[in-house]
């Protein structure tokens, strides 16, 4: 009730305390009942507020995330919301585009929800397109499948900037419930890590890549040859960091995805390398692969007796 009470005050300090103290509230009484009616007056606030009590609701669902679930009256909850789309502020759709993608564990096969989400990707407005973006990456696997085509003409885009590319590859790691689709998804990150050579753009699309072929798992044999040769002739210590820490990533959960080939040519890296932090950190691949049916197969596959 005091909080309701500074809701519905005149004052916007009153009514911005009163929204930023929800959370606790959440913290203190986390009933289904009283979130519920809750967010439904957050939504109203959303709904008629100004764009600063809308980004105060925002910051207060991506805080309260895990109650979510408990919202009783989702499609009322959703159409307070989502009425803000049609605004013709650039900067209130944003809010609400990131209000959308930090919903969409409870809205995720929304239709009108997506298809404002593609609308915003074709906007002049910069803010705008990265509230959208913010958004594709949050929504299902699904979704982010159906909009592969225009988020690679995006990213292959000319008049798209550099900082958008590298908010709109990470996309791509979703792109794997389809297998010609992660074939594409793969073909146009190899296509990325040849155009962008800077050291941002390679260490974002070799991560991607990474992810990608985790969760295809079909190509991770190819990813870690790749990070290898990138560990190898990179010179940059910051792409080398990256490939390590990656690899380490596909060790703990392939292990039996690794090649005698691929074990040899991390351990000359690390006698090679004059950086006693990158020669840790191959170490400590070696270490993760130490303990799995990988060295096991390194030893049975090699003649005679080898020294790692």
């Amino acid at each position: 009730m005091e909080l309701d009470k500074g809701l519905r005050s005149g004052k916007l300090g009153e009514q911005c305390e009163a929204v930023v103290r929800f959370p606790r509230l959440f913290q203190k009484y986390p009933f289904p009942i009283l979130i519920n009616s809750a967010f439904l007056k957050l939504a109203d606030v959303f709904r008629v507020g100004n764009n600063f009590l809308r980004l105060c609701v925002l910051k207060v669902t991506q805080q309260s995330e895990k109650h979510l679930e408990k919202i009783l009256n989702v499609d009322e909850f959703v159409k307070r919301i989502f009425s803000v789309i049609h605004s013709n502020d650039p900067v209130a759709r944003a809010i609400t585009l990131r209000m959308l993608g930090s919903m969409a564990s409870i809205i995720p096969e929304r239709k009108n929800a997506h298809h404002s989400i593609r609308q915003s990707l074709d906007s002049h407005d910069n803010v705008e397109v990265e509230a959208a973006i913010f958004a594709a990456a949050n929504f299902s696997a699904d979704f982010a499948a159906g909009i592969c085509n225009k988020i690679s003409e995006m990213i292959q885009g000319l008049a798209t900037p550099v900082d958008l590319k590298l908010k709109l590859i990470p996309i791509l790691q979703h792109m794997h419930h389809d297998a010609s689709l992660a074939s594409s998804s793969r073909q146009l990150l190899q296509q990325l890590v040849t155009s962008y050579p800077s050291t941002k753009m390679v260490i974002v699309t070799l991560h991607t890549f990474t992810l990608l072929a985790a969760s295809s798992l079909v190509d991770i044999p190819k990813q870690v040859q790749l990070l290898l040769q990138y560990l190898k002739n990179d010179p940059r210590k910051a792409v080398k960091r990256l490939a390590i820490q990656d690899l380490k990533l596909l060790a703990n959960k392939t292990p039996h995805t690794w090649s005698r080939e691929n074990i040899q040519a991390l351990c000359e890296s690390a006698l090679h390398t004059p950086y006693d932090s990158l020669k840790l950190g191959m170490l400590s691949v070696l270490s993760t692969l130490s303990g799995t049916i990988a060295i096991k197969q390194y030893f049975s596959s090699a003649p005679g007796k080898k020294t790692v």
